[in-house]
């Protein structure tokens, strides 16, 4: 056969329009299949046409053809297998690979449970095998089908090479952001089988300094006095903007249910989070540490720690992902954990929902005093993960709040994230209030109080076109606070003179030793925001920075 050789961009990039179409399609198919969510799908897509791309560079550098099909060969194939073992995962077990389950069991099991886990699962095993397959044979075809139909291309002029080094570049470029990169299996997987090792290192770590800092607060002085039975619930949120709930004056139905509590509830207006992420800021929250001395923790008892030798059972109840750097230092204090999310963390749809069973199971141990830590996944990105379907309530509004943000020039799709991020305080709305409920039914057998607050808040439109974590912007702090108290309320006037207090949440570990009633020279009332003894300063974070 004569082969035809050819000048120019226009062969090579066909050549990668057809793999990547091909290698698409094929992760359609899992898409259908229930095997994989429309946003992989799309990391995915796009990280296929751009390496593609990048071999078609090699292509107009006069590379060999056939080195170029073997490597697309090899990218495409490999891309067709990471998403059969994501969602061979997915289907069985609704994990992600990341999942640190994922990698004790691949790494922790024995033969026979090896050869278990394919006898009770070898009929969607075969499938998913069988899929893979039936596509890798598929872009076997097209790489043959391409070398011997296609014209070999050669480029010796400059715009040609020119045109092939900016596509090598941008696929090179692809890597630099850490999202993206991970779609690439030949980065992924060396690196995620690194970063189990330093996981189970740091965890190794985290077990040594838990010990040490529960050994050290037995000779503090830590000293419960309340009655007999007392429970604590306090409730973490996760990216929560208090203005964006109606409980706050937000012009949309974002917290109904809280809004009919309004009377139990003193509402906060005032509280900022010390740090616009979740991990700096919990960690002041509960620990001495604060903007002024963030190494405080170190060397300090933390308030799990001083419960435990007060006589509380501590109980560390979450939906988010089980060793999670310094917040698992945290959760390590406490007598119990309990970790409702098993799949990837923040990025699957572990609806926060899932706390309530087990919150009822804990509320009903018959340990005197309990303090249990409740941590949500509230509305961290993506916000369309953060609810079910019944709960999307604003994605078609044209309403005030919209309005409002096509006077102020925000885009279509920050307009499309405010809408998803008010269903998720809907659905917020919906849990807390199911909180509360169960915290009231606990109440007859123990004097029970509930403290609501968020780690940080979140910028979505209000003041300027970005949706996310924001440390420049008043948003990123701006948080509710609630407290619930199954006993006397305060007076009107009382409550509302509390309710304008200014406060930033690096002080909450003295306000929650006086909701413990917990004597101990650790404990300053000047920063505890219920005491008549509360010290009001200024607390933007932003001014400290």
């Amino acid at each position: 056969m004569t082969t035809i050789r050819t000048s120019g961009a226009g062969p090579a990039a066909r050549q990668a329009c057809i793999r990547a179409t091909v290698t698409i399609g094929g992760l359609a198919v899992y898409w259908q299949l229930g095997m994989q969510d429309l946003h992989s799908l799309g990391k995915a897509a796009a990280f296929i046409l751009i390496a593609n791309f990048g071999l078609a560079g090699l292509l107009l550098l006069r590379c060999q053809c056939r080195l170029v099909s073997i490597g697309a060969l090899l990218i495409n194939s490999l891309v067709i297998l990471n998403a059969s073992v994501e969602g061979c995962l997915f289907w069985l077990y609704g994990l992600a690979p990341k999942s640190i389950v994922v990698a004790d069991a691949i790494l922790g099991s024995n033969p026979n449970e090896t050869r278990e886990f394919i006898e009770t699962y070898w009929m969607h095993l075969s499938l998913v095998a069988a899929l893979s397959i039936a596509l890798i044979v598929l872009l076997c075809w097209v790489e043959r089908r391409l070398r011997t139909l296609a014209p070999a291309i050669e480029s010796s002029n400059r715009r040609g090479r020119w045109l092939g080094i900016a596509m090598l570049t941008l696929f090179a470029a692809l890597h630099l952001n850490k999202t993206m990169a991970h779609e690439n299996p030949l980065v992924y997987w060396p690196g995620y089988f690194a970063g189990y090792q330093e996981q189970r290192e740091f965890l190794d770590t985290v077990k040594t300094k838990v010990a040490s800092d529960l050994a050290a607060v037995n000779k503090a002085d830590a000293i419960y006095m309340g009655p007999e039975r007392h429970t604590l619930v306090l409730v973490l949120g996760e990216s929560i903007n208090r203005n964006n709930w109606s409980l706050y004056g937000y012009p949309r139905k974002t917290t109904p249910q809280l809004d009919l509590m309004r009377k139990d509830l003193t509402v906060f207006q005032h509280v900022l989070s010390s740090d616009a992420s979740t991990a700096a800021s919990l960690l002041k929250m509960l620990t001495p540490a604060t903007l002024d001395h963030p190494d405080a923790w170190t060397s300090q008892p933390n308030i799990l720690a001083l419960a435990r030798k007060a006589g509380y059972h501590v109980v560390w109840l979450s939906n988010q992902e089980k060793g999670d750097g310094q917040i698992q230092i945290l959760a390590e204090h406490a007598n119990e954990q309990i970790f409702v999310n098993d799949g990837h963390g923040r990025a699957t749809r572990s609806l926060d929902e899932r706390l309530l069973p087990k919150l009822a199971g804990v509320l009903a141990g018959s340990a005197p005093r309990k303090l249990v830590v409740v941590h949500m996944q509230g509305a961290h990105l993506r916000y369309d993960l953060r609810y079910p379907a019944t709960f999307d309530r604003f994605s078609r509004a044209d309403d005030k709040v919209i309005n409002s943000l096509k006077q102020a020039g925000r885009p279509f799709w920050i307009r499309r994230a405010r809408n998803d991020y008010d269903n998720a305080m809907l659905y917020t709305d919906h849990v807390i209030a199911s909180i509360i409920r169960s915290s009231s039914q606990a109440s007859s057998a123990a004097a029970t109080t509930l403290l609501y607050v968020s780690d940080h808040g979140q910028e979505v439109g209000h003041y300027r076109s970005f949706a996310g974590h924001s440390s420049i912007d008043p948003s990123g702090y701006q948080v509710p606070l609630l407290l619930w108290n199954s006993g006397t309320q305060p007076l009107s006037a009382e409550r509302a003179a509390l309710e304008q207090r200014l406060y930033r949440t690096d002080n909450l570990d003295h306000t929650l030793l006086g909701l413990l009633q917990i004597q101990t020279r650790f404990y300053d009332a000047g920063n505890d925001l219920l005491s008549r003894r509360f010290v009001s300063s200024d607390p933007n974070p932003l001014s400290q920075q």
